[in-house]
C-alpha cells in the first residue's frame, strides 16, 4: 500500500505528553555542588596561615661627641613575630612588638652609663618598645627580599614613625637572619643631655644597628 494513503497517527483523546520531572532538580543539585566545590577550593588558595618566629637581637647603638665617639649595646627582650602566609606560602603581613630595657643600656663605662640611664628617666620609663604592623609589599617592594621596615618607636612614653634599612636577609629552612639599621634624634625623643663642663656637648644623632634572629615556632 502508498505510504501516502496511510493515516496519520492521531493522539489518543486524554493522553498527554510527559516528561521526565526529576531531570532539573539533578542538573541543579548539580551546579550546586559545582559551584560549592570552585568556591572552596578558591577559599583554599586564598586563605592566610598565621606562622609564628621566635625572634632575637642584641642592638648596638653610638653617637658622637665634642670630645670623642661613644658606643654602646643592649639586647632586646625575646620577641615574637607573626607573619601571615598566603595560599602560595608567600608573606603577605608581619606582626610583632620589641621591647628594651632602657635600664641595661651598656656603654661599658659605668659614669656615663648612670648619666644616660638618668636622662633616659628609666625609673619613669623603664622599656622602650618598637611595634610592627604592616603588609609585606611595604617592607619588600621589589618582590624579591625584604629591603625596608616601618615600624612605631616608644621612647619615653611618646611614639614615633621610623623606618629601617635591611640588609643581609639570609633564609635557610626555619630560620631567617638580617641586619637593621636606623637613626633617631634626641630632640624628637625628648631626650635631652646637659653639657659637661659647658662645653662637651653630645650630638643629636643617635645611629643603630640590629641583627636580627628569627626562628619559625609553627603556626
Amino acid at each position: 500500500m502508498c505510504c501516502r494513503y496511510l493515516k496519520p497517527h492521531l493522539p489518543i483523546k486524554g493522553a498527554s505528553i510527559t516528561h521526565d520531572q526529576n531531570s532539573f532538580p539533578m542538573k541543579s543539585s548539580s551546579l550546586l555542588i559545582t559551584l560549592l566545590l570552585t568556591l572552596a577550593t578558591v577559599a583554599a588558595l586564598t586563605a592566610e596561615t598565621a606562622t609564628r618566629w621566635n625572634g632575637t637581637s642584641e642592638i648596638q647603638f653610638s653617637g658622637t661627641s665634642t670630645l670623642h665617639n661613644w658606643s654602646g649595646k643592649v639586647s632586646a627582650e625575646p620577641f615574637v613575630a607573626k607573619v601571615m602566609l598566603n595560599g602560595d606560602n608567600r608573606p603577605t603581613s608581619l606582626k610583632a612588638k620589641v621591647e628594651v630595657k632602657a635600664a641595661n643600656m651598656d656603654t661599658a663605662e659605668p659614669k656615663r652609663d648612670e648619666n644616660m640611664h638618668k636622662d633616659m628617666k628609666v625609673t619613669t620609663y623603664p622599656l622602650i618598645t618598637g611595634t610592627m604592623d604592616t603588609a609585606f609589599d611595604k617592607i619588600m617592594p621589589g618582590g624579591k627580599a625584604p629591603t625596608k621596615l616601618p615600624f612605631t618607636l616608644t621612647i619615653l612614653g611618646s611614639p614615633q614613625p621610623v623606618e629601617g634599612s635591611i640588609s643581609n636577609w639570609v633564609l635557610k629552612g626555619d630560620v631567617v637572619t638580617f641586619d637593621l639599621d636606623f637613626e633617631l634624634s634626641l630632640k624628637k625623643c625628648g631626650i635631652t643631655v646637659p653639657a659637661v663642663l659647658l662645653v662637651i656637648t653630645v650630638g643629636d644623632t643617635i645611629k643603630l644597628h640590629a641583627p636580627v634572629k628569627l626562628v619559625r615556632a609553627g603556626n
